[in-house]
């Protein structure tokens, strides 16, 4: 069994009340690893592969695919862009394969 710790916000939806937990998990995939993105209970973003780059290369491990995901939690938080660039994956230390 696979324990990861992830980064984990609230953010106020719109039209609720309430607080949504949006967190990511690392996911084994056919291509390696990969991660969701979950707001509350649902899939909001599902990554098979490591995004910015060409083609469907996993990530190495659960931890290269879980720091990617957190940057884009911490985006999604903020109300910024969460696409990723070759840049992100650099400065993030993700390894291709």
């Amino acid at each position: 069994m696979l324990l990861c710790f992830a980064i984990v916000f609230f953010v106020r939806h719109g039209n609720h009340d309430g607080k949504i937990y949006v967190y990511a998990v690392p996911v084994k995939t056919d291509y390696g690893w990969g991660y969701n993105i979950m707001a509350g209970e649902r899939i909001f973003i599902k990554q098979e592969f490591i995004p910015a780059l060409p083609g469907k290369l996993g990530f190495k491990s659960a931890d290269d695919a879980l720091r990617t995901a957190n940057l884009v939690v911490q985006r999604i938080c903020a109300n910024q862009s969460r696409a990723i660039t070759p840049g992100d994956l650099d400065s993030l230390g993700i390894t291709k394969k």
